[in-house]
């Protein structure tokens, strides 16, 4: 046991019945050199420890070694792993990245149950390609586009579907649409209506410019406010998409544009883009598109913020300015009656 006494800095060792004193440093290289041997010992007995546990699981271990080794064998002999590799690390097998999986191209036969409603709602021709429309999934739930390729890229699709990869191919036609939408699950797109138009029958409605026009505005329009012959063959069609045509005039090409026609109103069905670029294409006005409202609604706002401040500004500078002119008076006052009171 030891002791520190700390009147003389000394520690006082007793050891084995003697009372012999040392100095500090000595005693605290003593303590070092037993907690070392204490430590040697302590990692000794562990190490014995597990060379006991090892022996015990030898037999354990040998045949797990052999399994491995058998199965690494049989898989180099089948030719799955590489034969200068470790066994362990040949146990590994390694995927082949082959990129994205594309849904397929499946073409539709031309009597195809998903044809006939749109046949009989849209009135098309009987010379329309119903062979070269395709679908990208096998389900019907998961067939929401119909799209289109001519009969070359068919066959080349059709022909190579294990050996090409192809990414996106086709022009699309229809597009899957709600009941409360329309009667027929299937609604023509303003992306292939050039195309499709040629084959309507009685949904393509030639209009004036001054229809166009009114169809390309904000909202909707009613059907009264169109031409009288253009109103009478809209006027008993249930909700649908119809085709509108202008013909070309001029430098101006003809287009085509869908229209959402209801039991009372009229609107275009297209995109913001799409009709300005009608508009522009009529020589009208650009619309403002809900992104530039939003910007617009932001630089008020931020103006109306700045006003504001500068207004809350001045009326401050004002205040301190009359308070400035309040203390100057107050100070030339006393002053005054400093001095009157001197000369007195």
């Amino acid at each position: 046991s030891r002791g520190i006494n700390a009147e003389y800095g000394v520690i006082e060792r007793k050891e084995r019945g003697s009372g012999e004193g040392v100095t500090e440093e000595e005693g605290i290289e003593d303590v070092k050199e037993e907690v070392k041997e204490e430590m040697q010992d302590e990692i000794k007995k562990e190490m014995q420890e597990e060379v006991k546990e090892g022996e015990n699981n030898v037999g354990v271990k040998e045949e797990e070694v052999e399994k491995v080794n058998k199965e690494a064998e049989e898989e180099r002999e089948e030719g799955t792993v590489h034969t200068n590799t470790n066994i362990l690390v040949d146990k590994m097998k390694f995927k082949k990245y082959n990129g994205y999986k594309e849904d397929p191209y499946l073409f539709l036969e031309s009597d195809a149950q998903a044809f006939t409603p749109i046949k009989e709602w849209y009135n098309i021709d009987d010379d329309f390609p119903f062979e070269n429309i395709f679908v990208r999934s096998s389900e019907n739930t998961k067939q929401r586009n119909l799209s289109v390729a001519c009969r070359r890229i068919r066959d080349i699709i059709q022909q190579n579907e294990n050996r090409i990869k192809v990414i996106n191919c086709g022009l699309k036609l229809f597009s899957y649409s709600k009941p409360a939408f329309s009667k027929c699950p299937y609604r023509l797109l303003q992306s292939g209506i050039h195309y499709s138009s040629r084959y309507l029958g009685s949904k393509l409605f030639s209009v004036s410019r001054d229809d166009m026009a009114k169809v390309l505005s904000a909202g909707g329009v009613p059907k009264a406010t169109l031409e009288a012959d253009l109103a009478e063959k809209l006027k008993d069609l249930p909700t649908m998409i119809v085709v509108f045509h202008l013909a070309a005039e001029g430098l101006r090409p003809e287009f085509w544009v869908c229209v959402y026609a209801t039991e009372n109103n009229v609107k275009s069905y297209v995109t913001e883009d799409e009709k300005n670029h009608f508009r522009l294409m009529l020589g009208l006005e650009p619309l403002l598109t809900e992104r530039e409202k939003k910007k617009l609604d932001a630089m008020e706002k931020y103006r109306e913020k700045k006003r504001i401040e500068a207004e809350m500004g001045k009326d401050g500078e004002e205040m301190k300015e009359g308070e400035e002119v309040k203390e100057d008076g107050a100070a030339e006052a006393t002053e005054k009656g400093d001095d009157t009171e001197r000369t007195d």
